[in-house]
């Protein structure tokens, strides 16, 4: 498979994506409310945003502003346009940039499963710690180990920690955590079964073989041993 085979699978499955990530409508919700300002002017911040989902239901929930960040360019401005489309483009804006080169702090700061920009978890950590106001608060969502891998599931998604290890990852990075939850095995089938169905759509032999592999992946893989850990945090 070409890198242009793959981009576009890839974008078929994300397509048919709310959340590119195993996040349900109830979890949605617990997070919003979590996540409510504790003080007037807040800024919301997504980095690595994707379509933009989340960081438009906060900013219309809570009545705030805020910035997303996505280096895909087409995605950053497909969520302006869905900013346009609820009516609240005044105060929120896309930016086709490189999450990794952003600088400006915000009050209220997201990165849902995008450590990889800053080159994992400790790192994004880091890089999120300075640009999380104090006194504000950040989600941060990331993979992680809850069970040991096997060596074919460890190629895939590499050294990742166990649950307890990222948010001690947090701490140290100078945050202290309000809540951590997971992922419910109904979030992740439900997430897997909706990418591969974007993948169907395409209805090419190849594309087919593309989504038969990743069902054996995940079903014979990385179900159960991969989770998805969602730390709300806050400055220490």
């Amino acid at each position: 498979m070409d890198s242009q085979d793959r981009s576009t699978y890839l974008a078929a499955a994300a397509a048919n994506l709310t959340f590119n990530s195993p996040l349900s409508e109830d979890r949605v919700a617990d997070l919003i409310r979590r996540l409510a300002p504790t003080g007037a002017g807040w800024r919301a911040l997504d980095l690595g945003c994707g379509n933009g989902e989340l960081l438009l239901r906060l900013c219309a929930a809570h009545g705030i502003a805020g910035d997303g960040v996505e280096r895909d360019a087409s995605d950053a401005e497909r969520a302006q346009l869905r900013a346009t489309e609820r009516g609240i483009s005044d105060r929120v804006a896309f930016h086709g940039a490189d999450a990794a080169t952003w600088d400006r702090p915000a009050d209220l700061v997201v990165n849902v499963g995008a450590g990889h920009i800053w080159g994992g978890a400790a790192q994004a950590l880091a890089a999120l710690h300075r640009l999380t106001v104090p006194g504000g608060k950040l989600l941060f969502a990331d993979g992680f180990y809850q069970a040991s891998p096997s060596d074919q599931v460890r190629e895939t998604f590499g050294d990742l920690p166990d649950l307890a290890t990222l948010a001690q990852l947090a701490v140290d990075a100078g945050f202290r955590p309000l809540h951590v939850a997971v992922s419910t095995v109904a979030e992740w089938d439900d997430f897997e079964s909706d990418w591969r169905a974007g993948i169907e759509r395409l209805g090419t032999p190849e594309a087919r073989a593309f989504a038969d592999q990743r069902r054996d992946g995940y079903l014979n893989g990385y179900r159960d041993v991969v989770g998805f850990g969602w730390l709300v945090l806050t400055p220490a």
